[in-house]
């Protein structure tokens, strides 16, 4: 809370009640027939009434200065929310970009069972298996399937003489 919010609403209740014993006193003079001191007494009053809308003038200014405070510190929060929204977006794109590009990883199987290129012969590196297919499987009716990173399938045509082999 502002200062200038406190102090007002402080000041302008503690006016009221000062106030309130001025009348107090007005009402007792009233009584008596002593115009002099109801007089003063209405003149304290007054004053005390005059200070109190003074104090709740202050307290108003206060309370525009905490709204604007807040609504600063809103915005403020609101555009960082944002920015991380816009960077995260950015990330999720770089990801999806990323498993749309075509991994540079091959399988080949051959009839025979034995690696098709000498580059995936057996190394210290990388290990070559042989798949052995059964003859009794007709893949002339077999989609050639491609599988990136992503494990996403896309589907090419493979000449007729296929040779197949895993490099693990």
């Amino acid at each position: 809370m502002n200062v200038k919010t406190m102090e007002g609403l402080v000041g302008a209740k503690s006016n009221i009640n000062l106030s309130d014993t001025a009348m107090g006193v007005y009402r007792q003079a009233v009584q008596k027939g002593d115009t002099a001191t109801a007089k003063r007494a209405l003149g304290y009053a007054g004053d005390m009434v005059n200070q109190a809308e003074a104090y709740e003038t202050k307290a108003k200014e206060g309370m525009k200065e905490d709204t604007n405070e807040l609504n600063e510190k809103a915005k403020a929060q609101q555009e960082k929310i944002i920015e991380k929204r816009r960077e995260d977006q950015k990330e999720l794109e770089n990801q999806i970009e990323q498993r749309k590009k075509p991994n540079s990883d091959t399988i080949q199987i051959s009839k025979e069972g034995k690696p098709v290129s000498p580059e995936t012969s057996d190394t210290e590196t990388e290990i070559a298996h042989s798949v052995h297919i059964p003859s009794n499987i007709d893949t002339s009716e077999m989609p050639s399937v491609l599988y990136n990173s992503a494990g996403e399938v896309s589907l090419q045509k493979v000449p007729e003489q296929t040779e197949i082999s895993v490099v693990i």
